[in-house]
């Protein structure tokens, strides 16, 4: 975004500042003359009928009125000139626009703070403890489902019959440990009641059916070997314990990681808003950090031409400054012309003291506050 038009400011500056200070020197020796003219008119007056408590300061407005327009003039040229770093309002916009990412970054920084705020340290142990399910224990369940269908498999091929009934059997199996063993954990807790002997008792009430299950499977897949195939009724493993041993155990150790690690439903949901807010913290994170740098990019030019702004400022204060010490040497000449005329028989018209003998001398840009041009 630009805030201010191409321009050459040092350049103009130099222009503004070289035609100024020479117009001020040469109004400056023709007032000096114009004055010394005035000194030389007041010598010639008979200063015992002058009033009681008259003073120069009556007699010199007119100075006053010749370096006043020459203030005057100086204004007038600056303005024109000033209106190349963009007027007031301009550069009260461009600020506003600093002022918007500040509102921006500090609003980002209290979303980033309540957020923060929600996360508090004992919320660490239940997130460790989530990750350590989700992120391990949950893929060793996985493992295990499949470690007992290769298993179930292999023993199924070893009493013999069709590949595509013990694949069948062997998935059915790894599914009812996995789901099975989820299950049980869940309603151990939630019937026992922190009662170790109903805990025992809800155990055994869940791992019973799946025992018979397994055995049944294997009772049934022999059996049907052996109607099949009555001549290798000699040869077939006849007891159906070893298949149904090994799902057990898998349904044993799967009912233990889900026991032992799994967290409740309140933790879970815990974890899930702690992720929630851990994105939403990044986002804002993010976002801060575009607002900054989007901000960061803008304040360079800016400041750049808010300080020739105040440069030039402090040029019209100098020029100004050169024309109040102008009229302080041409009071000065006024007053030496003075007494040489009339012998120091003017005195009494001075105090000595030239801020109460001269006028002052109303400038523009006697008072530059630097602060509005700093970011």
């Amino acid at each position: 975004m630009k805030f201010f038009k191409k321009s050459d400011p040092a350049h103009r500056t130099q222009i503004v500042h070289t035609e100024l200070s020479t117009d001020i020197k040469k109004t400056d020796a023709t007032l000096i003359t114009k004055h010394k003219k005035t000194a030389q008119q007041i010598a010639a007056m008979d200063f015992s009928k002058l009033k009681k408590g008259t003073k120069i300061r009556d007699f010199i407005g007119s100075m006053k009125s010749d370096y006043k327009r020459l203030i005057d003039k100086i204004d007038q040229a600056l303005a024109g000139a000033l209106s190349v770093f963009q007027s007031k309002k301009d550069i009260d916009n461009a600020k506003a626009v600093i002022e918007d990412y500040d509102r921006k970054i500090t609003e980002t920084d209290d979303k980033l703070a309540l957020y923060k705020g929600k996360i508090e340290e004992a919320f660490e142990e239940i997130v460790s403890r989530c990750k350590g399910w989700l992120g391990a224990k949950v893929w060793a369940l996985y493992f295990l489902a499949g470690v007992e269908l290769v298993s179930n498999y292999t023993v199924y091929q070893l009493l013999g019959g069709s590949a595509l009934s013990a694949i069948a059997i062997s998935v059915i199996s790894a599914f009812i440990i996995f789901w099975w063993g989820h299950i049980t954990p869940k309603y151990v807790v939630q019937l026992g009641r922190d009662n170790p002997k109903r805990q025992l008792l809800v155990f055994l009430l869940f791992a019973t059916p799946i025992f018979v299950l397994f055995y049944l499977f294997s009772k049934l897949r022999i059996q049907s070997l052996i109607i099949a195939n009555p001549e290798m009724a000699d040869v077939f493993v006849s007891s159906p314990m070893v298949p149904t041993m090994i799902n057990f155990f898998g349904y044993l150790i799967a009912c233990y990681l889900v026991f032992v690690y799994r967290p409740s439903k309140a933790e879970l949901d815990a974890y899930k808003k702690y992720k929630n807010d851990t994105k939403r913290i990044k986002q804002f994170t993010a976002q801060r950090e575009t607002l900054i740098k989007e901000r960061n990019a803008q304040i360079p030019e800016l400041q750049k031409k808010l300080t020739e702004h105040y440069n030039f400022l402090l040029l019209a204060q100098q020029l100004e400054e050169d024309v109040v010490t102008c009229y302080q040497g041409c009071f000065q000449e006024f007053r030496t012309e003075l007494y040489l005329r009339t012998n120091s028989k003017c005195d009494p018209l001075f105090t000595g003291d030239i801020t109460k003998d001269l006028p002052i001398l109303e400038r523009k840009y006697e008072h530059i506050d630097k602060t509005p041009f700093e970011l």
